[in-house]
């Protein structure tokens, strides 16, 4: 198991639906959710700091939580099946250990709000991940740092590059 952080949550272009995008510590994986709309805004309400004026059913699950003084411990992406992903919340109410089943969007969503962390069993990683270039962070920096270090004088006549114009 890997704990994950919450890289962001965007819209795939193909599909037009909702994408939540976790990673792992070190960025070399990362782990796409296709999730529901409403899941997605309550997501981003919370991540943005946007408090609506009626609550939520996650901002209204997170109060029954609190409430009732039980603690959400974390959360586990735990299994992968037909393309769908099934999730874990595991909770401790007083001095009982509960695990309950969840989609994973909502899991995350409560997450969010109970700053709970996210984990991820190795072989929905190993499944489902996409893998980055080992590096490729660097060289992101390495290309970022010649784009700040150049100007357009470089390019035009008389300019360092020496390359064909055009």
């Amino acid at each position: 198991m890997l704990e994950m952080e919450l890289h962001g949550v965007n819209l795939d272009v193909l599909t037009q639906q909702p994408v939540v995008i976790l990673r792992d510590p070190g960025a070399k994986r990362f782990l796409p959710i296709w999730i529901g709309q409403f899941e997605a805004t309550s997501i981003l309400m919370e991540l943005q700091g946007i408090k609506p004026s009626r609550p939520l059913t996650h901002d209204l699950l997170k109060s029954f939580i609190e409430n009732l003084k039980v603690s959400i411990k974390q959360i586990v992406i735990d299994d992968l099946k037909e393309g769908t992903f099934f999730a874990k919340i595991y909770v401790k109410a007083n001095s009982t250990d509960l695990t309950i089943d969840a989609r994973p969007s909502d899991a995350i969503a409560l997450a969010v709000r109970m700053k709970a962390p996210i984990f991820a069993e190795e072989g929905v990683l190993d499944e489902a991940s996409i893998l980055t270039e080992e590096g490729e962070d660097d060289e992101v920096k390495r290309f970022r740092s010649f784009l700040n270090s150049i100007n357009p004088d470089d390019f035009g006549p008389g300019g360092t590059s020496g390359g064909p114009r055009g």
